[in-house]
């Protein structure tokens, strides 16, 4: 036995005794495992890390680890398409569930109850966790930090599992609070990691209040982004690492922060680079734990579920909300759903407040003096400045009702006064709809208009319309195609299709529109860096995995291809999972 052999050895069982002191609470669980050699496998989602973004990172020198899996151990990056929506809620129930029907946006209507549905909101996650399947690619596993669960038995800071959870186990429960304890240094490297955090926030915030680059403010974001960027991102790292000890066969964990400041300060801004220096650490640490550690095998996975491209917030290049002008435009009764309502914890009361307000102003029985306070405050709330527009959920009664849900770059508008989702001829014969229809498609910060066909989808833009049928092709053409610049194969065209047809989709689909040459598209929210629909960045994110991991024969066009690859694991042969063993 050669020297190097033995060092290596010796190596490893002093990281068994080290860990097994380290966790000893845990040494019970781990022996439980102990004979169950099956391939397991990690997830490491970095969220809206676009495939573009991370080789950019890669060659800045922003992801150490991940260049060496590139360059040293041969690992495979590939760029695949994220479906529609690009968003996160659909990305992981392909991925978790192998479907992501009835998902249509972050935020979206259900005409047949009357309500919409904020992927922020934990009653609106369960709601749509509960038409899941019972089962995913996570049972006998953990889900840390996702918007549901995956089937896992263990599902921490996570929106949704199969049983609605109280708020302690929702965050962990007695075994988070124990992990904690038996890490005191990093611990204390979490308090000081915190106020460094809120410090360089509040400084990158000032700097792009300068240049006009910031979005909407609230004093609690700074904190809110300390819980997701610091102290989550410790905790769940701290759960992994935990779960690679003790053997658990499917871990899937989502990192948010570059996420987070993508949206307030750009996908390739400083602060959102600097964020993936320190995701790459925590990379690197669940990495060198599955080296260390002999016991089950694992298969690593790096991805993203979309991607983002910069953007111009919609309320800054125009002045008022999306909302605001569909409001104008059509004439009618409108609810506005944006993003912000999802940001403001407890705002449900405040929000319903201001919905009374603005029907009574609608209603004229609001007193003048009040009436004229109402107005200045919309002309403060439309400038761009250091003071946010306040969620905007307004409903009025009128004979016809729209409903419009925007989500970063994509947005949905419902005629509300049919009881089914319309097909375009209906909404051309419909003088009201018909004018909506082509003042939007004529916007210049919307890019295209889609609606449903009985064999496909009819997209509208400033120069053209084009007819495009289930399988991508177009059919009939008039003026310029407005789709080339946004979708360049009959697949991506596919996809739009797709979208459309989904019974709770928007009667109107609305693209924020793009330039190419800037790269840079229109952002419905009060956002800087956009994801939702298509056009640049947003719809490419990417996926690394180890050799083997993923035949050579696989192809992967959307989400969906992921699913049947992770769920192999469950049912392969001990050892293996059709990949090899490399961490």
């Amino acid at each position: 036995m050669s020297f190097h052999t033995r060092f290596r050895r010796l190596r490893r069982s002093l990281f068994r005794l080290y860990y097994r002191v380290k966790y000893f609470p845990f040494v019970r669980e781990r022996r439980r495992s102990a004979g169950d050699e099956e391939r397991g496998f990690i997830v490491i989602q970095l969220d809206a890390l676009s495939h573009d973004d991370l080789e950019r990172a890669v060659r800045q020198g922003q992801a150490p680890h991940i260049r060496r899996l590139l360059q040293r151990d041969g690992w495979q990056l590939r760029r695949y398409p994220a479906g529609l929506p690009s968003a996160t809620p659909a990305a992981q129930a392909a991925i978790f569930y192998g479907t992501r029907d009835r998902i249509p946006a972050f935020r979206f209507y259900e005409r047949t109850i009357d309500r919409t549905i904020v992927c922020s909101r934990p009653a609106d996650v369960q709601f749509i966790r509960d038409r899941l399947p019972e089962s995913g690619i996570l049972r006998n596993g953990s889900s840390y930090t996702n918007i549901f669960d995956g089937g896992a038995d263990r599902a921490a800071f996570t929106f949704a599992a199969r049983r609605p959870q109280p708020v302690f186990q929702k965050m962990g429960g007695g075994r988070v609070l124990l992990l904690a304890l038996l890490h005191p240094f990093r611990m204390v490297r979490m308090v000081f990691a915190s106020l460094w955090e809120y410090l360089l926030e509040e400084w990158n915030r000032l700097i792009s209040q300068f240049r006009g680059q910031s979005t909407h403010y609230w004093w609690y974001i700074p904190i809110l982004h300390i819980g997701t960027n610091v102290v989550l991102r410790e905790l769940q790292t701290l759960a992994v690492l935990l779960d690679i000890y003790v053997g658990v066969p499917a871990i899937y964990t989502t990192y948010n922060s570059y996420d987070e400041y993508g949206h307030h300060f750009g996908p390739v801004s400083r602060p959102a680079m600097a964020s993936i220096r320190a995701l790459d650490r925590r990379v690197g640490d669940i990495l060198r734990m599955v080296r260390r550690l002999p016991g089950r095998p694992y298969d690593v996975w790096i991805l993203s579920d979309h991607g983002q491209t910069p953007s111009q917030p919609y309320r800054v290049e125009f002045g008022e909300t999306l909302g605001d002008t569909i409001v104008t435009a059509a004439r009618h009764g409108v609810r506005v759903a944006a993003s912000p309502a999802a940001l403001a914890p407890e705002s449900g009361d405040a929000l319903d407040h201001l919905v009374r307000e603005l029907e009574e102003v609608a209603a004229g029985s609001i007193h003048p003096a009040r009436r004229a306070l109402l107005r200045v405050a919309r002309w403060v709330r439309s400038q761009y400045g250091l003071f946010p527009l306040v969620a905007e959920v307004v409903r009025e009664s009128t004979d016809t009702r729209i409903v419009v849900t925007y989500s970063s770059s994509l947005a949905h508008v419902y005629f509300t006064t049919s009881t089914r989702p319309l097909l375009h001829d209906e909404i051309m014969a419909n003088r009201e709809q018909h004018a909506l229809h082509a003042f939007l498609a004529a916007h210049r910060g919307i890019g295209l208009v889609i609606t449903r066909a009985r064999d496909g989808a009819i997209v509208t833009g400033a120069a053209g319309q084009v007819h495009i049928d289930r399988t991508g092709r177009r059919t009939r053409l008039t003026g310029t195609d407005p789709v080339d610049d946004y979708a360049a194969t009959d697949r991506e065209r596919a996809e739009i299709v797709r979208l459309v047809r989904l019974d709770n989709a928007g009667d109107l689909i609305l693209f924020g529109a793009w330039d190419p040459r800037e790269n840079r598209c229109i952002c419905f929210d009060d956002q800087v860096g956009a994801h939702g629909a298509m056009g640049g960045a947003q719809y490419w994110p990417f996926l690394l995995t180890p050799p083997g991991a993923i035949p050579e024969d696989v192809v992967i066009e959307d989400p969906l291809d992921i699913h049947p690859l992770l769920a192999r694991y469950s049912t392969a042969p001990a050892g293996r999972a059709d990949g090899q063993a490399q961490p």
